[in-house]
């Protein structure tokens, strides 16, 4: 009988060992993970665990942090405009009670000296006024604007004056959202209502340097850049534009198109294209674009051949690059005399000698040390003067030249309406016959009727007219801002005016203001630019009080009305961002709510579901446990072989 060897298969132990060691290990570590999913409430700890949903995850986080930010930027800016809502609720109070006190102190019934007496209290509402219009706010001024580390309003002589800045900062509400968190003090209180506005067109010839952008186009919308497609009657060549930056750039892209003999050149306020040759010229736009037409040399039928094409005006802005020259249409100002500027006590000679551009003029006006502002209107076509300080006169006149007329500011002229004179009062005429009788220096006397009359020069000359042109001359000065009558009878007496039929023309055109001297009496500026706004008339008010003038206290009373009316506007205006505000931080409320949720689907832990795992991962850690106990058990085969 044979025997046949007995086949025994077996594992060592070490195999053995090593593959349970493996399996516990890996249970204990998912055991692990799942008592830190229960502990800590998270899914993922770390982003190993699931890459896909910890990179959605870190954008999640990212999206609530931002939008933390915008909120801590509403709840800020919510605060600020709440304390400007408390203080203009304060303003308004403060302006009703002394519109209250005017109305009280108009009649016969109330005594000079009750005016005296309610003239003291108002002193006081002044002083709380400027109070208000420097409150603070966690450390910054609520009406400053942009220089909210100072005091926007500060005393000075002749009244309060704006320091601040019109500028009113902004902080960001969403990805695509900037918005004020300030109201401009200079509105509230009206510190910049006061101003000799240009009445020149200053619109200056193109150069080559004008940018494009500072163009209102031929269209007045602006010049949007692209191709045009230029001709010459037989041959078309296309030329790009779209990045020219100034007018020469884009004659210079005409000119090295090289089409024919055409050339383009800068005249005037406008683009021509001419040629000495037989082009006949045409401009035309492509692709549904403006370029041309913006440019002004829009023309899609030639003119005939050698005909030039004279672009239209193109409207060049008035900016602070502007050279002095090309002013007026290349006719430039007078730079020799320059002019005078007078704000209360404060008076100065400005030159312009050394100014090269527009922005030379305004940093010479501003730094003439009697606190006045010169800027570019808003229409960008001339200069405004504003005076910051209420309480003072502003008046700007001739330096025995033309460069305030030239500039358009000079604030009471020949041209001067006379409804506009003494505060808009105007001058008050006869209602029939003469308005004054004029004796000169020989003893001869004549009359002067002013019907009709609009202007000062309308009086002006009415009153040469009514002379004759015999022994005296009646002229606007030259040096200073009044008319002048200036006597050449070459008598012994005195130049005299005498107002008649009730008239007090006279009187109202500065003619009376003091006697004739050396023959000739200067008229007074009776068109000074008087300051408004709530310290102004807030003074005005105490003044006319303190004078027992009745005039004056309905006068102030309308003015407050006036500051009334804007600071309520203005608290409107600002109640209104706050409501927006409200609405926004609902918004991020109701967007952080979403992807809060969203992020919790990402990581947080779901315990339902981690708890059953865990109680199968424990099963599985006995079960393995028990195997290996059995299996890892030594016999005699252990030691055999």
């Amino acid at each position: 009988m044979n025997i046949q060897p007995l086949q025994l298969a077996r594992v060592s132990n070490l195999l053995s060992s090593s593959i349970t060691q493996t399996q516990l290990t890996a249970t204990e570590q998912q055991l692990l993970d799942v008592e830190n999913q229960l502990s800590t409430g998270k899914r993922i700890s770390q982003a190993s665990q699931d890459p896909g949903a910890a990179s959605i995850a870190i954008q999640l986080q990212k999206t609530l942090d931002t939008r933390q930010a915008y909120m801590g930027n509403l709840t800020q800016a919510q605060s600020q405009l709440g304390q400007v809502d408390t203080t203009l609720n304060n303003l308004t109070q403060l302006v009703q009670q002394a519109q209250s006190i005017a109305s009280a102190n108009v009649g016969s019934t109330v005594t000079a000296s009750q005016r005296q007496g309610a003239s003291a209290v108002v002193d006081s509402l002044y002083s709380q006024a400027v109070s208000l219009a420097n409150t603070q706010f966690e450390g910054a001024y609520l009406f400053a604007g942009d220089k909210a580390t100072a005091p926007p309003f500060v005393a000075t002589a002749g009244g309060v004056q704006f320091v601040g800045s019109t500028n009113v900062l902004q902080n960001t509400y969403d990805a695509h959202t900037n918005l004020p968190f300030m109201v401009s003090g200079a509105d509230v209180f009206g510190a910049l209502s006061s101003r000799v506005q240009g009445t020149t067109d200053l619109t200056p010839n193109l150069t080559a340097q004008t940018r494009l952008a500072d163009l209102r186009g031929a269209n007045a919308t602006g010049v949007h850049l692209g191709s045009i497609l230029l001709g010459n009657g037989t041959t078309t060549k296309l030329v790009d534009l779209s990045h020219a930056d100034n007018v020469g750039d884009v004659a210079n892209a005409i000119n090295a198109a090289g089409l024919g003999n055409i050339s383009a050149s800068i005249t005037g306020q406008g683009l021509t294209l001419s040629t000495t040759g037989g082009d006949n010229i045409t401009v035309q736009d492509v692709g549904g674009a403006t370029t041309a037409a913006d440019l002004g040399i829009a023309r899609a039928t030639g003119a005939g051949a050698g005909t030039a094409l004279v672009g239209a005006n193109v409207k060049p802005n008035l900016t602070v690059l502007t050279p002095v020259s090309a002013l007026n249409a290349g006719v430039g100002i007078d730079l020799t005399h320059g002019l005078k500027i007078t704000n209360g006590s404060n008076s100065a000679t400005v030159t312009f000698a050394a100014s090269a551009t527009v922005g030379d003029l305004l940093n010479t006006i501003n730094g003439s040390g009697v606190a006045v502002q010169a800027q570019i209107n808003s229409a960008g076509t001339g200069i405004d003067i504003l005076n910051p300080t209420q309480g003072t006169q502003l008046t700007v006149s001739e330096n025995g030249g033309t460069t305030a007329a030239d500039l358009g500011v000079r604030s009471f002229g020949p041209a001067s309406p006379l409804s506009e004179l003494n505060n808009g009062n105007g001058v008050h005429l006869a209602t029939g016959g003469p308005d004054f009788n004029i004796t000169r220096s020989d003893g001869t006397t004549f009359s002067v009727t002013l019907a009709g009359s609009v202007t000062v020069q309308d009086v002006i000359n009415k009153i040469n007219t009514a002379s004759g042109g015999v022994g005296l001359t009646a002229a606007f000065s030259n040096t200073t801002n009044g008319i002048t009558l200036t006597d050449t009878a070459g008598g012994a007496g005195t130049l005299t005016i005498a107002q008649g039929n009730y008239s007090t023309a006279a009187t109202d055109l500065g003619l009376t203001s003091a006697p004739a001297a050396g023959g000739t009496i200067t008229g007074a500026d009776v068109n000074p630019v008087t300051a408004s706004g709530v310290f102004a008339n807030l003074d005005k008010l105490r003044k006319a009080l303190n004078n027992n003038d009745q005039a004056g206290i309905t006068a102030a009373a309308q003015g407050l009305q006036g500051d009334y009316d804007r600071v309520v506007r203005v608290r409107g205006q600002a109640g209104a961002r706050v409501q927006e505000m409200q609405s926004r931080q609902g918004q991020l409320q109701d967007q952080n709510l979403a992807t809060q949720t969203l992020l919790s689907q990402m990581t947080d832990t779901d315990f339902a579901a981690t708890v059953a795992k865990f109680q199968t991962l424990q099963t599985s850690l006995q079960a393995t446990l028990a195997t290996s106990a059995k299996v890892l058990q030594e016999s005699l085969l252990n030691f055999l072989g």
